[in-house]
């Protein structure tokens, strides 16, 4: 029986190690669907096992995520996501469902005709949207400020990026809808001589 628990667990965590580990390139390859891990524990004195399902995860055609489910290691529910993708390869919509299946928030995104992100729209189970983030670029094509309003449009927080000569992000300055500054984040970039 103690040889069976050995095997098992070991099996088990090489099972959890190869499933986790899948590329892009090894979904496209082996053209994988779908990924379910479940867990088998054994209760050391009755002998019983129990099993539980600890993820799943679903792909497109394109390799991206389309569905994940996560389990705890009782199997109550602790996490349901379903994505969806444009023709490009990036997400256009993110819902995370509860353990009935509602919506919890949805998040739609909009991209511009250079497939840049363009807004990014979060709505609440009954689809009325909660806030929204608009993103704008500079002629390089490089994010230059981000502005959050809530549901009527009024102005959360807005964000200004600045970056070098050489068009790398030097700086992100945060505001409140008052003009205050709430943060600021800068990034020190060294160079190979």
């Amino acid at each position: 029986m103690h040889l069976f628990k050995t095997s098992s667990i070991l099996l088990l965590s090489s099972a959890f190690t190869i499933s986790n580990a899948q590329t892009k390139k090894e979904i496209k390859i082996f053209n994988i669907k779908s990924c379910a891990i479940t867990v088998t524990s054994i209760d050391s004195n009755s002998g019983k096992e129990k099993k539980i399902t600890d993820s799943y995860t679903a792909f497109d055609k394109g390799e991206n995520i389309i569905e994940e489910k996560e389990h705890d290691r009782n199997g109550i529910f602790k996490n349901h996501e379903s994505n969806k993708y444009n023709r490009n390869g990036d997400e256009t919509e993110r819902i995370q469902l509860d353990g009935k299946g509602n919506i919890i928030p949805k998040t739609i995104t909009e991209y511009n005709s250079n497939n840049y992100k363009k807004t990014e729209s979060i709505y609440d189970g009954k689809g009325l949207l909660i806030e929204k983030t608009q993103i704008s670029y500079n002629p390089d094509g490089e994010k230059n400020a981000e502005v959050v309003t809530n549901a009527s449009g009024k102005t959360i927080n807005r964000s200004v990026y600045t970056c070098d000569k050489n068009g790398l992000k030097r700086d992100k300055k945060t505001f409140n809808a008052a003009g205050q500054l709430l943060m600021l984040k800068k990034s020190i970039t060294h160079f190979n001589s």
